[in-house]
């Protein structure tokens, strides 16, 4: 667990500052894949498509809500994060309760698991 208050602050700006870039790119994302879908609706009546470009629309469309789906799970992880936080118990592992690395938490602050229980879970799948 992290007990120093000035380093929990410094996560949770982090946290924060990710979140909203989140949001921001997420917001994005919806703006381009309504206008894509938009604009096939209204070229669709007026113009036969050719198959190929039928194709890559789907695949833009289903390539973007990948990344939708990959971007909310963070965008989850990073609010479990927040409310451990506020629970008192960020920077410990969910699964064996042991401190997860500073150097991990730099690099993932939305991180769960040390890099042990992570291994752990790789090796068993």
């Amino acid at each position: 667990m992290i007990k120093k208050r000035g380093e929990l602050i410094e996560f949770e700006k982090r946290l924060l500052k990710e979140k909203k870039r989140l949001l921001k790119q997420l917001k994005f994302s919806d703006s381009i894949l309504k206008d894509t879908e938009q604009n096939a609706a209204q070229g669709a009546s007026v113009y036969r498509t050719h198959i190929a470009d039928i194709g890559s629309e789907t695949y833009q469309k289903e390539i973007s809500s990948q990344l939708s789906a990959y971007e909310y799970e963070i965008l989850r992880q990073i609010d479990e994060a927040l409310q451990r936080i506020r629970d008192k118990c960020y920077g410990d592992c969910i699964k064996c309760h042991k401190p997860i690395s500073k150097a991990r938490l730099r690099a993932l602050p939305y991180t769960q698991l040390c890099l042990k229980c992570v291994k752990g879970a790789s090796v068993k799948k």
